[in-house]
């Protein structure tokens, strides 16, 4: 295994921490929230570099299902980051509080929905590219061929996750920071902190996971219909 591949794997989840860091404002003060996130961005611009050739061969990517669905998930997310970008910079009393820029309260409503569409959209970019990535964990770790022990701990470990993850979408109000609900539920870092990251990476274990069976429902599905296709 390259270790080249290896550094850009913990540059992307090193990413996905600062971005799940920097959705507890409330816990930190706002001069380490736009360090955090400026962070975030720089390794983000460092992925999309190293994954160049992806966007150069977009137009004439393949169009089957699971393609569509990882092409949409990769749009969506470059999307969302782009919004949390300029809004970032137009609500900056920091990083960028010398350029003269007010974004107001409509740039911070949607640098919060952005935000949040980022993290759920980032949980599901992990999701289909998760047999990869196990494949990686099983070589470090020299895992052997699969048991049936092993692999009924696996899934109801997987099954306790999500269980946890819906749940955890109700405490923390997901579904209403997604449509930009307004909403004055905040969580109290003062009664728990390790609680609020807890709930939010059940949530993206949840979304990840829905993700990843999601896109092998659709390979099977669509060697399903190559088939019937080859029998006609």
């Amino acid at each position: 295994m390259s270790p080249f591949f290896m550094i850009r794997l913990v540059l992307d989840f090193t990413a996905a921490g600062l971005l799940l860091a920097a959705l507890a404002y409330w816990w930190l003060d706002n001069t380490s929230h736009e360090l955090i996130g400026t962070g975030m961005f720089i390794l983000l611009l460092s992925h999309n570099v190293f994954n160049r050739r992806w966007w150069a061969r977009l137009p004439k990517a393949a169009r089957g299902r699971p393609n569509l669905l990882t092409n949409a998930s990769n749009i969506s997310i470059a999307l969302a980051i782009s919004a949390l970008l300029v809004t970032s910079v137009l609500i900056s009393r920091s990083v960028f509080a010398f350029l003269p820029l007010n974004g107001g309260p409509t740039a911070r409503e949607i640098h919060i929905l952005a935000a949040y569409w980022a993290f759920v959209l980032a949980a599901v970019h992990l999701g289909l590219h998760w047999s990869m990535i196990m494949a990686v964990i099983v070589g470090l770790l020299r895992v052997g061929v699969p048991n049936a022990i092993r692999t009924a701990s696996l899934r109801a470990a997987t099954g306790a996750i999500v269980a946890w993850g819906i749940h955890s979408l109700f405490v923390m109000g997901i579904g209403d920071r997604l449509i930009a609900r307004p909403s004055i539920d905040f969580w109290d870092f003062q009664e728990s902190t390790i609680g609020f990251f807890l709930h939010h990476i059940a949530i993206l274990g949840t979304c990840a996971c829905a993700a990843h069976y999601a896109a092998g429902w659709l390979r099977w599905a669509g060697g399903g219909t190559r088939k019937m296709d080859a029998s006609v």
